[in-house]
């Protein structure tokens, strides 16, 4: 068509904008807008619906409801349902639908309590409700009250014996009391065994002069407990986890089961056979069979030599106190016995002597004023020497310790000494590993990892530690990071069975990391910054109220989690804003 006086004709608008031009109009809308009080085509819209007597009000919002629970939007279902008994219909047949409907919806969104609340109102509203008694008894039973649920399905089959749904729910509910009931009595039974087992425990350590040693709770459970053998018939053999400490290196084994029948030789025998390679920690290649001696100690600091051909029961006699002394023996501590393993020589002579020289008189037993024995944290009676300061975890380096390693345990064992106050807290810690870590500015780090189980116990003496130890090395930071493990992600191909805890994942690991470096300040957010390469920078931002305690070690927080974790991160404190 020709345009007239070169006027164009309109153009025609696009798809997206005519249906933009729908959200203007009431009866389209999506969502309210922010003025929809002054909006007088909405506000007469709105009034529509409370148009008419309660009863057709609360029959409208029962229908709507109907509507969005049929299409599984029950939020949306039960709004209206509440709307309709807040419009207090007379009709009671109305009002118990509303609130059976509003039952089903909070049934799906495992509001199980409201639904108990609304069945208990349809229920006097018609106490002959079955859709009331039916979901009171789904509700109960997702609460594991079994014999509440049976109830209401016996008062529903009461007036109505033939609905197939409570029956089906009855006969569930039944089920499941049967199965929790059993699963109760197993779990007694199982209870019942393991006090009786406990009972002939400590029978058969009375009876062999063992000495249980309370495990605090901040040291990790041992997974290999005492128990008897299952190869003897009359249940008097004992197996215990036996710990060979080796004070020269300061490392350990541990024998998981050690039958007490079994002389200390053949163990020894199998374990540094003549011929064999040496262990990677023994760099003198002392520890050969036939050139090692073995010590036990008992409760009262009695030294006892063992002999080749001695067994663990012939060890627990001789740990026997004399006639008219107070009670002696081995003890027993976190569930396993332990022995000083060394090479004849030097070695034994030096270390038999340090025992001697440092441990305390038998006869003295000291009390604090509310009746407790005093533990020192050492019951071996001699001072912790640096090397039993260090002690290697399961994923420490099983090397001797270097250096740094000696010069931090020497340096805690000093400040043991020196500090009255800190004494007692000092005494049990140990540390796992030590290692240097380069800083930018030509500065160094001393990163200390301690035992897991340890790290609160740490925590609770951190910050005068810490200031004590930057103090001995002036030139260095100081931080402490637990000795974590991570295991990999399991493949179709690998052998574990276990579930891979979330703790020992490669994201938990890092995560905990970040923590105990910055600790005792507390991380408020992280920002992830990718760059156009690929690559990431974590921003970590801590606590502002700790910058002037902690602003001069964000190097050395940096550096260390690179070297630790391989990822760059930088630590900053937020601005405060002025007012």
């Amino acid at each position: 068509m020709a345009t007239q006086e070169g006027v164009p004709l309109p153009q025609p608008l696009p798809a997206d904008e005519k249906l933009a031009e729908f959200d203007s109009v009431p009866l389209f809308m999506k969502s309210l807008p922010e003025d929809a009080a002054d909006d007088v085509a909405i506000s007469a819209l709105q009034s529509l619906a409370y148009e008419g007597t309660p009863d057709e009000i609360a029959q409208n919002f029962k229908e709507q409801g109907n509507d969005y629970f049929k299409g599984k939007r029950y939020r949306e279902a039960l709004g209206f349902y509440t709307q309709g008994v807040d419009a207090k219909p007379t009709d009671n047949a109305i009002l118990e639908a509303l609130l059976c409907n509003r039952a089903a919806c909070n049934l799906e969104l495992q509001n199980y309590g409201s639904v108990l609340r609304d069945c208990s109102k349809a229920i006097s509203v018609n106490p002959k409700c079955s859709k009331a008694y039916y979901r009171s008894a789904l509700a109960l039973i997702a609460l594991e009250r079994y014999d509440e649920a049976l109830d209401c399905c016996d008062r529903c089959l009461q007036f109505d014996q033939e609905n197939k749904a409570v029956q089906t729910t009855r006969e569930k509910a039944a089920k499941l009391k049967e199965a929790k009931e059993r699963k109760e009595r197993e779990r007694q039974e199982r209870i019942q065994q393991e006090q009786l087992k406990q009972e002939r425990l400590r029978a058969a350590y009375k009876e062999r002069n063992i000495i249980v040693v309370p495990v605090p709770d901040t040291v990790a459970q041992n997974p290999y407990e005492p128990h008897f053998d299952p190869e003897d018939p009359t249940n008097n053999t004992l197996i215990l986890p036996v710990l060979f400490l080796y004070p020269q290196y300061a490392t350990s084994d541990l024998i998981s089961h050690f039958q007490e029948d079994t002389p200390f030789s053949a163990h020894l025998s199998a374990m540094f056979p003549p011929g064999a390679p040496q262990p990677e920690w023994d760099k003198k290649g002392e520890y050969v069979d036939g050139n090692l001696v073995v010590y036990g100690f008992t409760r009262r600091q009695r030294l006892l030599k063992i002999g080749k051909k001695m067994t663990l029961r012939d060890v627990c006699k001789a740990a026997k106190a004399k006639d008219g002394e107070p009670r002696d023996g081995l003890e027993l501590k976190d569930g396993t016995l332990t022995f000083i393993v060394l090479p004849k020589g030097e070695e034994e002579q030096k270390w038999v002597e340090d025992f001697k020289k440092n441990r305390r008189p038998q006869n003295i037993c000291e009390t604090v004023p509310n009746g407790h024995t005093i533990d020192d944290g050492d019951r071996l009676g001699f001072k912790m020497s640096v090397q039993h300061k260090i002690f290697r975890t399961a994923n420490a380096p099983r090397t001797a310790p270097d250096e740094t390693e000696v010069a931090v345990a020497q340096a805690m064992i000093d400040l043991e000494n020196s500090a009255p106050e800190l004494k007692s807290e000092l005494r049990p810690l140990q540390i796992s590993a030590a290692r240097e870590v380069d800083v930018r500015g030509g500065k160094k780090a001393i990163v200390i990892f301690v035992p897991v189980p340890q790290l609160k116990a740490f925590h609770k003496v951190q910050q005068r530690l810490t200031r004590e130890l930057e103090k001995k090395f002036s030139d260095r930071h100081v931080v402490f990071v637990a000795q974590r493990r991570m295991l990999r992600k399991p493949t179709r191909t690998s052998r574990v069975q276990q579930k891979r805890p979330r703790s020992r994942t490669l994201t938990s690991v890092h995560e905990k990391i970040l923590e105990d470096l910055v600790f005792p300040t507390e991380i408020v957010g992280k920002r992830t910054r990718v760059a156009v390469d690929g690559s990431k920078l974590l921003k970590v931002f801590l606590d502002s109220k700790d910058a002037t305690s902690l602003e001069y070690k964000l190097d050395s927080f940096s550096s260390v989690y690179r070297r630790l974790t391989g990822k760059d991160v930088v630590f900053e404190f937020p601005v405060q804003a002025q007012d």
